[in-house]
């Protein structure tokens, strides 16, 4: 190297130290306090290949007060959620409600409809047994005894694609990887009931609801271990559960949940046998189709309803994947007419990040859920929505709907200690080698926004669970105080005050970093709450 190029590379070494010791000059002490307990926990992580974007936003200091790689594109898996509910919310209104109608086509002659009863699909993605139940009772309270015509689904409001770009293939039969449809029902999933009759000695295979939709092929023999499988066989055009494997006399009571293919059929054909259970015959076919628009409306005489504000709660509280998809689709279809599509649905969720702040190079989206691994998102730009949200008429509704640390939702069993129980509402996302965490720590005189985005790991996801939680417990105690907040770390034993002053000094010597044994970890390490590949 000559002497000229070793001024150069000294220079510009210079220039970076210079240009990093005038951030870390803007720091309050409460910040490099913040900073260093951070730091300090992911050093703790034995997985050095593992990106760890990090950021978090004071709304009532209006800076940031802690970064770490939060301009980096990565999978949000069900952090995706929070911008799709956000849109959803925004665009639709608080006040906005998911209908259903049920309408006659027809006349109505004594006990008779002489023609059909329509059911108009519009992207409610929470309806359910009981739902459809007291649409066929509230039917029959009109006096209706007959159909002579068709039960008619019809599905024109939504597009024909029934999954999202970039969802993998083998995730079917999971309930997670659902089918789309503007008309669906349980969740487009199917539950299969296995119990042992005892005095028979032999497996009984139900489904909840029990339906013909579904045919069962049950295989399962007697053996000397319990050891059966159930999968729903994923050929074209068929339902079938398929039950094989051996059981024994001490078979355990067990159920499985898959998803179901072509929901409109699978709606229809409930909901007629369902009218048949209540005392109405319907003579005509059950007809599903995406072209009924073209005829003229009928008589509404039955309508389901859901608030949006009850499908909000579910779709963040349990990170349902098809209400997320349903809510991407159902904006173009409520605010412009348009079908609801992904495609649709997409083009003005761009138009609401931009109003959020969010540049256009920070996220390419594809899907409503997260599920797609063609979804890249900064956890800046997460930040940027929920800091929008907060600002907004309906924030307290939207704040609401995430689960709440050690209370409800995906974080029920996360964070459950006194000193940030409560205080953590965010959205969880995971995906293999995936785990997210976003939303908001509520403090007494200030909130934290937040987006935590861990990636490229081969493990199970159990320490990123732990390392987000204990980050949030640290958040938990944040003041801009820093004696104030060092006490707080310092009560709970959090952080670096989980250990004694004289082994983290000794920990920092090392070069290899504070990677302690983990009987030492001042936080404890859990399970993570959910079971599901894609959450």
């Amino acid at each position: 190297m000559s002497l000229f190029q070793r001024a150069i590379s000294i220079f510009t070494l210079v220039v970076v130290l210079l240009s990093s010791a005038a951030v870390y000059a803007k720091e309050t002490p409460s910040q490099r306090l913040l900073r260093r307990e951070i730091n300090y926990m992911i050093s703790r992580i034995k997985s050095p290949e593992t990106i760890k974007a990090i950021e978090v936003y004071s709304r009532k200091g209006r800076q940031a007060i802690y970064r770490a790689h939060s301009g980096l594109l990565l999978n949000p898996a069900s952090n995706l959620k929070i911008i799709t509910t956000s849109f959803a919310l925004h665009s639709l209104g608080s006040d906005y409600i998911f209908t259903t109608p049920f309408e006659f086509e027809g006349v109505q002659r004594a006990d008779t409809l002489i023609g059909n009863l329509v059911v108009v699909g519009n992207g409610d993605p929470i309806l359910s047994l009981s739902d459809l139940d007291s649409a066929a009772r509230g039917i029959y309270e009109d006096g209706i005894r007959v159909i002579t015509g068709d039960l008619v689904i019809d599905e024109s409001k939504f597009d024909s694609l029934r999954w999202g770009a970039g969802w993998m293939w083998d995730d079917e039969p999971e309930p997670y990887a659902m089918f789309i449809g503007p008309t669906s029902f349980n969740h487009d999933v199917i539950t299969v009931n296995l119990s042992l009759d005892s005095s028979a000695q032999t497996l009984v295979v139900t489904t909840s609801p029990k339906t013909e939709f579904v045919d069962i092929e049950d295989n399962a023999v007697p053996g000397t271990k319990d050891s059966v499988f159930v999968t729903r066989r994923m050929i074209r055009d068929i339902n079938t559960i398929v039950v094989s494997g051996t059981y024994t006399s001490g078979f355990i009571r067990d159920t499985r949940d898959f998803s179901i293919r072509y929901p409109g059929q699978y709606f229809g054909t409930v909901l007629r046998e369902l009218l048949t259970k209540h005392g109405i015959d319907v003579l005509g076919r059950l007809v599903v189709t995406r072209h009924y628009s073209d005829h003229s409306p009928g008589v509404q005489a039955f309508s389901l309803m859901h608030p949006i504000d009850t499908v909000l709660t579910y779709t963040n509280k349990v990170s349902d994947n098809l209400g997320a998809e349903c809510f991407l689709r159902e904006v173009p279809l409520a605010t412009s007419g348009q079908t609801g599509s992904a495609e649709n649905g997409i083009k003005l969720e761009e138009q609401f990040l931009e109003l959020c702040g969010v540049d256009s190079s920070q996220y390419y989206i594809v899907d409503g859920s997260g599920v797609s691994h063609y979804d890249l998102v900064t956890p800046n730009a997460i930040v940027r929505v929920l800091r929008f949200d907060l600002d907004q008429p309906y924030a307290g509704l939207f704040v609401k709907s995430l689960p709440v640390a050690g209370f409800d939702g995906t974080l029920e069993k996360r964070m459950t200690q006194d000193y940030v129980r409560g205080k953590v509402h965010a959205k969880t996302g995971s995906i293999n080698g995936v785990r997210t965490l976003s939303g908001y720590v509520i403090l007494p005189r200030d909130t934290l926004v937040f987006s935590m985005m861990f990636q490229n790991y081969v493990a199970d996801g159990d320490s990123m669970d732990a390392l987000q939680d204990s980050i949030c417990s640290v958040l938990a105690q944040y003041s801009p105080n820093s004696r104030t907040f060092s006490r707080n770390l310092r009560k709970y034993r959090i952080g670096t005050y989980g250990i004694t002053h004289h082994r983290w000094k000794q920990s920092i010597r090392r070069k290899d970093s504070p990677a302690l044994n983990r009987k030492e970890q001042s936080g404890p390490t859990r399970k993570s709450p959910v079971p599901s590949k894609k959450r």
